[in-house]
């Protein structure tokens, strides 16, 4: 079976390199922007009837180079991709998966380059056809043919992706228990087998030091040296704690899937249950201050990211990941199957009025979900079925 990786590594590219680096980075946001309004005109002059597609706009990029001759000094390669990537762009948006691809804008994050062919690997540098060999920080050898290398700049740094093809076995069943997971906030996962878990998101002095940054940057003036250096004074800070959450987050969802083979969690409707309650100025909203520290209490758990990383790690070891409804499973006694809210006299607190079952409210709520994804499974009594996570075999760093 054949299998998609990606490697991704910091590069180090030299003065001149870098410079070169940024400057293609413009030029295919001006790319996109230019394509993007083409294909937006052309269907509202034509009121629908006119769609242009990647093979009509790839064959204008040998004029375009004759009316912009720095577009010569970019490899076509880039610019053929920057092309596909907008396709998919609107491929997406038609099948309802994303939204309608939006204009890049200067300081806002740029295309990556990419290079389909005639790239080079020999463990210190990469060769890039027009930029040459650059340095870079090989963390771990590369197993596989090599199929595209992406080059892209994070705000701080310069890295290279670099995606192989590998000759894989099948996956083999994964024979580990099953169990069940409960998203929250005060916990961030919570198990059916008792363990609770807290990912290391921003504290409160953090988010009043995020706060401060973020209001020097706009006490600068736009294109000016400080503004620079106050973004990037920012960007660092918060990217100290995404990284400090990332390495907590696939260490634990890679410890679950090694040791579990079935994870059930439960399906939240975080868009619904992140919306403001605001409400209009005729009928304004209660609670709103509330509501909104909730509101980014939840979205900074982050737990979209932990089901998709879970979804993926199971499939290579041969588990699954499913979903489950999350309605009434904090109200559920696991024991009796008694449902009410009188059941949850406290947040963390569970304690049933009919048989008089107690225990923290996560874990009765994890082993409900539990309940609820093996019923499923067997064929057994859930009102509304489990939703079983696609896995994919290519994976991004």
């Amino acid at each position: 079976m054949l299998q998609l990786k990606a490697y991704r590594f910091q590069i180090q590219p030299s003065a001149s390199q870098a410079g070169a680096l940024s400057e293609w980075s413009h030029a295919l946001r001006f790319l996109w922007n230019w394509m993007l309004a083409q294909r937006r005109d052309a269907y509202q002059a034509s009121e629908g009837r006119v769609s242009v597609g990647y093979c009509e706009q790839a064959g204008q990029l040998v004029p375009m180079k004759a009316v912009f001759p720095w577009l010569e000094l970019l490899p076509s390669q880039a610019l053929q991709q920057t092309l596909l990537d907008l396709d998919q762009a609107f491929a997406r948006f038609f099948e309802g998966r994303s939204g309608y691809p939006a204009f890049k804008r200067r300081g806002g994050s740029c295309p990556g380059l990419r290079w389909p062919q005639g790239v080079e690997v020999n463990g210190r540098c990469v060769w890039l056809p027009k930029l040459g060999w650059v340095k870079a920080r090989f963390s771990r050898r590369i197993e596989g043919t090599a199929k595209n290398v992406t080059v892209r700049f994070d705000g701080l740094r310069w890295h290279v992706s670099i995606q192989v093809e590998q000759e894989v076995g099948h996956p083999a069943g994964h024979k580990g228990p099953d169990i069940g997971i409960d998203l929250g906030v005060a916990e961030s996962l919570a198990l059916s087998d008792g363990n609770r878990f807290r990912l290391p998101v921003a504290s409160k002095e953090e988010e009043r030091r995020n706060g401060m940054l973020a209001r020097r940057v706009s006490r600068c003036q736009a294109g000016s040296r400080r503004h620079a250096l106050a973004k990037r004074r920012l960007l660092r800070f918060r990217r100290t704690i995404t990284n400090r959450v990332n390495d907590a987050r696939h260490k634990l969802t890679t410890r679950l899937a090694q040791s579990h083979g079935r994870v059930f969690v439960e399906d939240l409707a975080l868009r619904s249950l992140t919306r403001s309650v605001r409400g209009t100025v005729e009928a304004p909203g209660t609670n709103v201050a509330a509501k909104a520290g909730l509101n980014r209490a939840l979205l900074k758990q982050g737990h979209a990211e932990t089901a998709r990383q879970l979804g993926c790690k199971l499939g290579w070891l041969g588990g699954e990941l499913l979903k489950v409804p999350a309605a009434f499973t904090s109200q559920r006694c696991p024991e009796c199957g008694h449902t009410c809210a009188g059941n949850r006299p406290a947040r963390d607190r569970f304690q049933c009025v009919a048989c008089g079952h107690a225990g923290h409210a996560d874990n009765v709520a994890a082993r409900d979900i539990l309940a609820a994804g093996q019923a499923v499974s067997v064929g057994g009594g859930s009102r509304e079925p489990a939703k079983r996570e696609p896995t994919r075999s290519r994976r991004f760093h």
